[in-house]
């Protein structure tokens, strides 16, 4: 791979995190918060997408941004209304925006005529507005005529017959607010699409400004370069509320391309450029020499303008004895790497100000670096964890008794590993807002398709989980949400019949409890017809004429494959796949499906997840000749079975009384096909927790202890295995299988009731 595709990587990357933020922003626009931040917010991330493209010569991208960018631009200077219909204009242009970049990422060609109806409409918009006055208004409202300000508070003069020969008034004191920037682009800037002009306007936002373009560096036809850069530009700006930070802010896009530095004026500094024409004094066109010398004079020079003392004596004393202005060098030019803050100046120390490098030293600093790179840090780690759990074993109590020293060093070994671990975890740790942030926008659509009212609440968006199970979120979660639309929420003259808000809400929620994350899509809609579900499984042969589901069972039948209610095949249900892949993916990465209705009331559909694919809290359990792990998160107590109150079912299954509850009993060396010379009275029970909070007692031969394991995959290794969720290398060697406590639970059920 070449340094060019790297830099191509990292630019769709950070495509894939604008666009993400595109997706909230405007979830919070259409949710009423139309703040400038939101706006400002949207506006510089097309511009980044645009400036990246342009970078690499993506022209379909950097044309259909570039017409949005200024759609953007006349809705953040409110020339045009952030209106419902224009906000979906956004959306649509963001899906637009994506589908470039993902063509790009492809290095195919969507077309030039790809979003031209949404192009046309950015036109109509733009050029279309008027002001109150009914006079069309300029694309850029800057005046660009070399005028300079005059502090003196006469008015500023533009007749270029009357600059010759005159000088400019120089203030007294110092004054705050006024600002000198000089900015030369380089050629990087204009490849990467960025306008000067955009710049210019924005800081024409903050205060009243004055601009003069240098053009003295164009050289000949004859030596005249295309796409050469030979235009800079001096402005000043007048501003009682601008800083440097905020000056500089304009500039951020273009750092790294462009020659500038920003310069607050003060006292015995001219507020003009050095190579800008000068402006007569105001109320008093013709001066004497005497009062010029009293004013242009710097402090601490004497000048005795004399009969013989001409204008040309005068500026030249006066150049020739005022001291100099600090103007900082230009940094240097840096292709492709817009990481330099602009050069930052003052006269006065007291008004420093830090850069946008210092200001970002106080951020969250971050790096990109491959997932494969963090894998191998988490296998490291976990040979670690086998490696420190394979001494700890060795040590028997004479050892520790002898070698007390060593067994010091092995607990601060295992606390030391301990951390390494949970800090490598935290590395592959991401929120869940990064799959949440997107349902708002499907929930809109599906609102729009069914003719419903539906609103989507978000808790728990901070919860942190696997970066390798957020990525098996998103598909299942869209399934879900779909079925909560099309099937859980009423229409709005059934739910006023039932008494219910026209406006249908589904929540969506996240929170961790122990070793998993609980992941729930609830509805308040009319819950799951259990009547008509049985009679469709009945009629595709999912469940037999004769048998009688109990309502648990029942509810679990939507995730039978090919299995679906609706009446007729839509855009959003109908072929009954989708609750099929909520089952499969999920089970995938080792979690489970709970599905709880109410009829009239709503449903919840809850997502047991792992907390992390890589390591394990687990309690050692030994099961005849072999040693079994149980998940520790899944561990309600242990009960020695002398003191344990067994029974049976009238279905003759053994069953657990504990606290008046009557528990499932699952043998394992049974279910195992395993041999055990324990007395019963000699095992003990693990009273473990499965979907929903029911409870499954196992009963095992012995217990080994608690410890952390490294998960290895049986379906990349062997095969998968009904019960077993995985295996793992213990200290000594050995390979010891993760016990499912819900995949036992439900074979047992299902042997009972064979």
């Amino acid at each position: 791979m070449s340094d060019l595709d790297d830099f191509k990587a990292t630019y769709f990357d950070e495509c894939s995190e604008l666009l993400l933020d595109l997706e909230e922003q405007f979830a919070a626009i259409e949710g009423g918060d139309r703040s400038a931040d939101r706006l400002n917010a949207v506006f510089r991330a097309i511009h980044s997408i645009k400036g990246g493209g342009g970078a690499f010569g993506f022209a379909e991208l950097v044309a259909f941004s570039h017409a949005y960018e200024t759609l953007l631009d006349h809705v953040r200077d409110g020339r045009i209304e952030l209106s419902e219909p224009v906000t979906k204009l956004c959306i649509r242009a963001n899906d637009i925006v994506a589908d470039f970049v993902n063509a790009a990422k492809a290095g195919a060609s969507l077309g030039a005529a790809y979003g031209d109806d949404e192009r046309k409409q950015f036109d109509a918009l733009t050029s279309g507005e008027t002001p109150d006055n009914g006079e069309p208004l300029d694309e850029f409202d800057i005046d660009f005529t070399p005028v300079m300000v005059d502090l003196g508070g006469g008015s500023a003069v533009t007749d270029e017959a009357a600059l010759d020969d005159s000088f400019a008034q120089v203030p007294l004191a110092a004054e705050k607010g006024h600002w000198e920037i000089r900015f030369a682009p380089q050629r990087e800037l204009y490849a990467r699409a960025n306008d000067p002009l955009l710049l210019f306007r924005e800081l024409a936002n903050m205060g009243e400004l004055g601009v003069v373009a240098k053009l003295n560096e164009i050289p000949p036809l004859a030596d005249f370069e295309p796409f050469g850069v030979y235009c800079a530009w001096e402005l000043t700006l007048l501003s009682p509320t601008a800083n440097v930070e905020a000056i500089a802010e304009v500039f951020e896009f273009v750092e790294g391309n462009c020659d500038l530095s920003i310069v607050q004026l003060s006292k015995g500094a001219p507020p003009v450029p050095a190579a800008a024409p000068l402006v007569p004094l105001a109320g008093n066109p013709e001066p004497s020499l005497t009062e010029l010398a009293a004013i242009v004079t710097p402090p601490g020079v004497t000048l005795d303008p004399g009969p013989s003392l001409s204008f040309a004596d005068l500026a030249a004393t006066v150049q020739q004895e005022m001291p100099p202005r600090a103007v900082a060098p230009a940094p240097e030019a840096r292709p492709a790497a817009p990481l330099a803050g602009p050069s930052l100046v003052h006269d006065e120390p007291e008004d420093r100000r830090s850069g946008p490098e210092d200001r970002r030293g106080a951020a969250v600093q971050s790096i990109r670096v491959d997932l494969d790179k963090v894998d191998r840090v988490v296998n490291m780690v976990g040979e670690l964890v086998i490696t420190q759990s394979m001494l700890t074993q060795q040590m028997d109590d004479t050892l520790r008794a002898r070698y007390q020293e060593l067994v010091r060093g092995l607990e601060v070994l295992a606390q030391t590993t301990r951390g390494l671990q949970d800090a490598v975890m935290a590395i592959r740790a991401q929120p869940v807002k990064s799959v949440f942030s997107r349902m708002p926008r499907l929930v809109r659509e599906l609102a729009l398709k069914t003719d419903k009212k539906i609103k989507l609440e978000t808790i728990g968006e901070a919860t942190e989980i696997d970066k390798t199970v957020i990525e098996q979120l998103s598909d299942p979660l869209t399934h879900m949400i779909r079925n909560s639309a099309d099937h859980g929420i009423e229409m709005p003259d059934k739910r006023r019949a039932a008494g219910k808000p026209e406006t249908g809400t589904i929540r969506l929620s996240a929170e961790q409890a122990g070793g998993n994350i609980l992941i729930a899509v609830e509805d308040d809609g009319g819950g799951i017809n259990r009547e008509r579900v049985l009679e469709v499984a009945r009629s595709k042969g999912i469940v037999a004429m004769d048998v009688t589901p109990t309502d648990e069972q029942i509810d679990q039948l939507i995730f039978a494959p090919g299995f679906s209610t609706a009446a007729e095949v839509s855009d959003i249900s109908g072929r009954g796949v989708g609750m099929d892949v909520v089952l499969s993916n999920i089970k995938k990465i080792g979690g489970s499906v709970h599905v709880k209705s109410r009829t009239g009331q709503g449903t919840r559909m809850t997502l047991r997840l792992p907390l992390t694919l890589a390591v394990l809290d687990v309690m050692l359990v030994k099961v005849g000749p072999s040693p079994y792990v149980v998940p520790l998160s899944s561990i309600v107590e242990t009960i020695q079975c002398s003191r344990a109150d067994f029974g049976r079912a009238p279905s003759g299954a053994k069953v657990l009384r504990v606290r008046g509850e009557y528990v499932q009993v699952v043998d394992l060396a049974e279910r195992f096909q395993l041999d055990t010379d324990s007395e019963m009275a000699n095992r003990f029970v693990v009273l473990c927790e499965a979907e929903g909070g029911v409870k499954v007692a196992l009963v095992v031969d012995d217990i080994i202890g608690q410890q952390q394991v490294v998960i290895k995959s049986l379906e990349e290794n062997f095969q998968s295995i009904e019960g077993i969720a995985g295996g793992t290398i213990l200290g000594d060697g050995n390979v010891a299988l993760i016990v499912d406590v819900q995949g036992l639970r439900t074979l047992s059920l299902h042997k009972n009731a064979a």
